[in-house]
């Protein structure tokens, strides 16, 4: 009973006989009242199911699931009347967007009912914005990963003159599924376009350059660094230490990288060489669309 339902009526012996009623099925909360009823959105929600009296002193039931509406547009909206007037519903539906109109007395059957659609109708609209969040951060991270294609190299304005994509496939195919020694790290750069709006594509170049510098300091003479796109480096490692050791030491080594001069028009402006970073086994994928695939999922799962 993780979602709760929230009832509001002027009445608290009404309020009290829901509880009653519906506490084996439902974690149901009260509130006497409009006001008290927006008060409690405010300090407790969010509610699943918001179900209002439509006779309300101060605030009737329409004018509070308007403001429902307004404070909590995903808790389904649902009005309780002894007066089953049709304007007052039309006028619900059309202002406050209910979900459902229910004239009193009400009995359990048709409050569980209705309660148990309103929880569908919640966690439909939850699923929604659930896959539109994770289509955006789709989104995001393909633009995060995203090599560049041979054919388009134009979509590259900084470069670090390492050998790109291509390249770095062709590398991996002799590692991929075979070679337990073998890590791929990715490494973007968050800083890189903003420094290349602020001061334009040379500064971008010389920061990138000297991030390239710093890590081939730091890495192994024998890993091997690419570009592959651009804001991201992708290095083909071989280690004979465990997956844990490795993360570990590429963790230490970009724990503190130095600060980058950028020049432009007389005046000098330190920069970080911010950089993230996430490494997975080549012997794990069959194909490097494989690998790709698992690092955009852990970035979605870092999200």
């Amino acid at each position: 009973m993780g979602e709760k339902i929230l009832f509001v009526d002027d009445e608290p012996t009404v309020l009290e006989g829901y509880q009653r009623l519906l506490r084996r099925e439902f974690a149901v909360n009260t509130a006497v009242g409009g006001y008290q009823g927006l008060a409690a959105i405010q300090a407790n929600g969010p509610y699943a199911v918001v179900i209002s009296d439509m006779r309300m002193p101060q605030m009737n039931g329409v004018e509070f699931l308007v403001q429902v509406r307004q404070k909590a547009p995903d808790s389904v909206r649902m009005l309780l009347t002894g007066h089953a007037d049709l304007y007052a519903a039309i006028d619900a539906v059309n202002r406050g967007n209910i979900f459902r109109f229910l004239t009193k007395p009400c009995n359990k059957e048709a409050l569980v009912d209705a309660i148990q659609g309103g929880l569908a109708q919640y966690r439909a609209a939850g699923a929604l914005h659930e896959l539109a969040r994770k289509a955006e951060v789709m989104e995001r991270v393909r633009s995060a990963w995203s090599a560049v294609e041979p054919a388009q190299p134009d979509r590259v304005t900084v470069t670090a003159g390492l050998p790109g994509a291509p390249e770095a496939g062709a590398c991996l195919k002799q590692h991929l599924g075979a070679d337990h020694q073998c890590y791929v790290l990715m490494i973007r750069f968050s800083m890189l376009h903003t420094v290349e709006e602020r001061y334009g594509e040379k500064a971008a170049t010389d920061y990138l350059m000297a991030a390239v510098q710093f890590l081939a300091q730091g890495l192994h003479p024998d890993d091997q660094l690419f570009q592959w796109s651009g804001d991201a480096l992708m290095a083909v490692l071989r280690r004979h230490i465990s997956p844990g050791a490795v993360r570990m030491e590429i963790s230490r080594l970009l724990l503190d990288p130095p600060q980058h001069l950028v020049e432009q028009n007389g005046r000098k402006t330190m920069v970080a060489l911010a950089m993230s970073f996430d490494l997975l086994p080549a012997a794990a994928f069959s194909t490097v669309d494989e690998m790709m695939a698992a690092f955009d999922a852990k970035l979605l799962e870092a999200v």
